[in-house]
């Protein structure tokens, strides 16, 4: 089957690298597959490094003949958006050229009223990450619930094949005197709640000081900066490191002890399945999707801003060897069977080969 999936980020986040791991799986099934991406992107960079066929463009009527020229000459029978900007462009091209569209809805809020009148007019099925997802689509929008599927990510297998010498390597700069540590993984946007993730490191301190946290991810440089005068101001420099982007996450799971993410407005925040593939207890807040992949088995959750609570199941967990390591034993059984990537590729491809078979029926 060939497949073009529109990708229109400008930055680089879970989102991007769980779409790329997706078409890696796709590919390895046969299908061909083509990623249409703004140019000049940390994704189009991304696209290359990863020798994945795509289609560069700017917003401009030159690009968009080209497109255009493309999608005449190459003729997919499937197109795949990611980007809520363009759900109506793509749906559009999908009118145009007579092809079957799937919407990949990352998000809580609810579609655009002029995106649901198109959605509705074509043929298009809306893949929701998260139950919170598909909920606020027929709750808001009023669709219909078998224009939705559920289809929870994953994460490729081959991430977890970590480098050895990369861990030791980092043992011996974060594990030294055996410290503790904890570890949160998001791009640098408020929402993703890493100030309040400080703010418990300094309650942390007053109970147990052998630790250190890290934090993993890129952003807006407005704010690290206003993380970085936070750790400043509560003299934290010793506990609190900002890492920026990595390329040894999963090296960095694999040595921590706990992974804490205090996200407030995700729909199902995929770090969370990378730390319990690594076998690492987690904890989050009880809100969007989070409560999907956290079970007490495995981790904590904790009524949302409430930091005192956190900092107190991160002291259970950091001075409890036997529940830490029960739960780390659980948490990779448990990724494995609840978050297959074998199964996440299985339910695409099926609302894939759904989608055309009813567009050849009319």
């Amino acid at each position: 089957m060939k497949i073009l999936h529109i990708n229109g980020a400008k930055c680089l986040g879970g989102g991007e690298f769980r779409m790329i791991e997706l078409v890696k799986g796709l590919i390895s099934r046969g299908h061909q597959i083509y990623v249409l991406c703004r140019k000049n992107t940390l994704l189009e960079k991304e696209l290359e490094k990863n020798e994945i066929n795509y289609i560069s463009y700017h917003l401009s009527l030159i690009s968009f003949f080209k497109i255009l020229k493309f999608l005449n000459d190459w003729k997919p029978q499937i197109i795949h958006i990611h980007t809520g900007r363009e759900y109506f462009i793509g749906i559009f091209l999908g009118i145009l050229f007579d092809i079957p569209v799937v919407i990949h809805r990352k998000l809580i809020s609810p579609l655009k009223w002029s995106t649901k009148i198109i959605v509705n007019l074509w043929k298009t099925k809306i893949i929701a990450v998260s139950k919170i997802v598909k909920n606020t689509l027929i709750k808001v929008n009023k669709f219909k619930e078998n224009r939705i599927e559920i289809v929870y990510n994953a994460v490729l297998p081959q991430r977890f094949i970590i480098d050895k010498q990369k861990v030791e390597k980092l043992k011996k700069e974060y594990k030294s005197g055996d410290k503790k540590i904890i570890i949160s993984v998001g791009h640098l946007y408020p929402t993703k709640g890493h100030s309040q993730l400080i703010k418990v490191a300094d309650l942390i301190r007053k109970k147990f000081e052998n630790f250190v946290v890290l934090i993993v991810g890129d952003g807006d440089i407005k704010e690290r900066i206003k993380l970085e005068n936070l750790i400043s101001q509560l003299k934290l420099k010793n506990y609190v490191k900002l890492l920026g982007r990595r390329d040894d996450v999963i090296e960095l799971l694999t040595i921590a002890d706990c992974f804490v993410l205090l996200s407030y407005e995700d729909p199902f925040p995929g770090a969370f399945i990378e730390a319990l593939h690594c076998g690492v207890p987690v904890i989050g807040y009880n809100i969007g999707g989070i409560p999907e992949i956290v079970s007490p088995e495995v981790g904590f959750l904790v009524p949302p801003f409430d930091i005192c609570l956190v900092a107190e199941k991160i002291v259970a967990l950091l001075t409890n060897e036997t529940i830490r390591k029960q739960m780390a034993l659980k948490a990779k059984e448990y990724a494995k069977e609840k978050f297959s990537f074998e199964r996440m590729v299985n339910n695409v491809e099926r609302i894939y080969f759904s989608l055309v078979s009813m567009s050849k029926h009319g």
